[in-house]
């Protein structure tokens, strides 16, 4: 697995994200921000009922970075409800969430299908670390 335009991040940001949002991030998900925080990988694809989706990049933790998931709940905090953390996206504007509502597990969140109050998403993994591992190559 390799990492591309990433930025390390000091606990003391991940532990400010997790006080702004009232929530307590996966401990996995944690120890890989810290340095991998807003990076790209590659391989880069999983799958979602069958489909292959893109995992474009990590979100990033820093107020200060461009589309960071302040910014993200923000622009869509009617759409994606409260119970969900997106953590990346796909480049098409879904995105991979934490599910507070399902013990933390992985979903993946559709932006066209989730307009207005209608908020869906798909289950993907039980964690972290898990999504991560089996990313994979298209052909």
């Amino acid at each position: 697995m390799k990492w591309l335009n990433y930025k390390d991040r000091s606990i003391d940001t991940i532990e400010s994200v997790e006080h702004r949002l009232q929530i307590t991030l996966p401990e996995d998900y944690k120890q890989f921000v810290l340095k991998y925080d807003g990076g790209y990988p590659n391989p880069n694809h999983f799958k979602v009922d069958g489909k292959v989706e893109i995992f474009n990049n990590l979100i990033s933790l820093d107020e200060n970075e461009y589309n960071n998931i302040y910014e993200i709940l923000e622009d869509l905090q009617d759409r994606i409800g409260d119970q969900l953390i997106p953590f990346a996206e796909d480049g098409f504007g879904n995105l991979l969430c934490f599910d507070y509502s399902a013990n933390k597990n992985i979903v993946f969140w559709d932006y066209e299908k989730n307009h207005d109050d209608f908020k869906e998403s798909t289950f993907v993994c039980f964690s972290f670390s898990s999504l991560i591992e089996n990313l994979f190559l298209d052909v």
